[in-house]
């Protein structure tokens, strides 16, 4: 074998073996660049949630209210009518005018009341007279009769018409105390202090008896008038404290009571009437001011509470999920009762600053990962 032919052999010796350690380090590679992806491979994603889908669970004050609204309308209130037929002389106020108790408002004219008082005062007179003689002819009979003068017959005949002319008087008395009265009512007067809220007659309007003349109200003391559902009246009851909100007055609270409760609804709407005084007395009051009112029915502190949509079901009862560790756990949970009309339920079988979820999110079940995402 020549030099030349040894040195071709080695060179391709030393091609195959650098050519081996070639395919090897790129096996070797190879092999490492899978174990890198396997390594690197991701988990399930967590599911993200944010502060507003969930609820920390602390104890806290709970509140039962049943709201409502209505009108108002004056406590006291009456139509002034007239107490005597007749003409109406002079009417005093007008709507708006402020009047006290026992204010002249009207006046009917007199003549002929005081006539009638005048005539009813003569017939008294002369009862009067009339009485008074009978009497003494029954005190002289009387004295002639014990001397046997007189006989038992005249002396009755004195008693009866004695006794006749006197009772004359009673109703001659009775007949002029009318007459005065009637004389007395041609000046119609304020019952109670009040708001003239409408003028029905006028100077000249003759009127009969129960003629009406004014209307008149107290706006200082107005109640509220509700039609609340069937649902809603039975928690309430009298005298409960109530909070009222009115048109015109702001955010101002009047505070009130339930003075009346309607023992039958309202046909078709089968609402209930309630009606609840305004305690607080206020000059700018007024009749048919929409009114806005809130009654607390039940109260209850340091109670555990969550807001209905956390609440889950399944075949084992109600549940939450709470957040543990980054994860979903399943609390069950016991349902004591609905507050805030339905919107917060108090539990039982949780602890105080436990973190749920209290958003209606479909698809979530314990064990899944999750990931609090923080307000930016």
């Amino acid at each position: 074998m020549t030099a030349k032919r040894k040195l071709l052999l080695v060179c391709i010796a030393a091609a195959v073996v650098l050519a081996g350690g070639a395919f090897a380090w790129k096996s070797k590679g190879s092999g490492n660049a899978a174990a890198v992806v396997t390594s690197t491979k991701p988990g399930e994603r967590p599911i993200e949630l944010i502060a507003a889908e969930l609820h920390t669970i602390k104890p806290r004050g709970l509140v039962d209210v049943v709201r409502f609204t209505g009108t108002t309308q004056p406590v006291d209130q009456t139509i002034v009518k007239a107490r005597v037929p007749g003409r109406l002389a002079e009417v005093l106020v007008r709507e708006g005018d402020r009047v006290t108790k026992g204010q002249l408002l009207a006046r009917f004219e007199t003549n002929e009341l005081q006539s009638r008082v005048n005539e009813r005062q003569s017939a008294l007179d002369a009862a009067r007279a009339d009485a008074r003689w009978t009497a003494r002819d029954l005190g002289d009979k009387e004295t002639l009769a014990k001397r046997s003068i007189v006989s038992q017959s005249a002396l009755d005949a004195a008693r009866s018409s004695a006794e006749n002319k006197a009772s004359m008087v009673s109703v001659s008395e009775a007949q002029l105390e009318i007459a005065q009265r009637n004389l007395s009512d041609a000046e119609v007067k304020a019952p109670f202090d009040g708001v003239v809220g409408e003028r029905i007659a006028n100077q000249g309007e003759s009127l009969p008896i129960d003629g009406k003349i004014l209307a008149l109200l107290d706006t200082s003391h107005v109640e509220v008038a509700a039609q609340m559902p069937a649902a809603d009246v039975v928690r309430l009851k009298v005298d409960q404290p109530v909070t009222v909100t009115l048109e015109g007055f702001g955010d101002r609270e009047f505070q009130g009571r339930i003075t009346r409760i309607s023992p039958t609804a309202q046909p078709g709407s089968r609402s209930i009437p309630v009606y609840v005084e305004i305690t607080d007395r206020h000059d700018a009051l007024r009749g048919g001011l929409f009114a806005m009112g809130s009654v607390v029915v039940a109260e209850k502190g340091h109670a555990l509470a969550v807001p209905t949509s956390a609440i889950r079901k399944d075949d084992q009862g109600d549940y939450v999920l709470a957040v543990e560790n980054g994860v979903l756990v399943k609390k069950p949970v016991g349902a004591v009762r609905t507050w805030s009309r339905g919107e917060l339920v108090e539990v039982k079988g949780l602890e105080s600053g436990m973190t749920i979820v209290s958003a209606p999110l479909p698809g979530l079940k314990a064990g899944q990962a999750v990931k609090v995402l923080e307000a930016r």
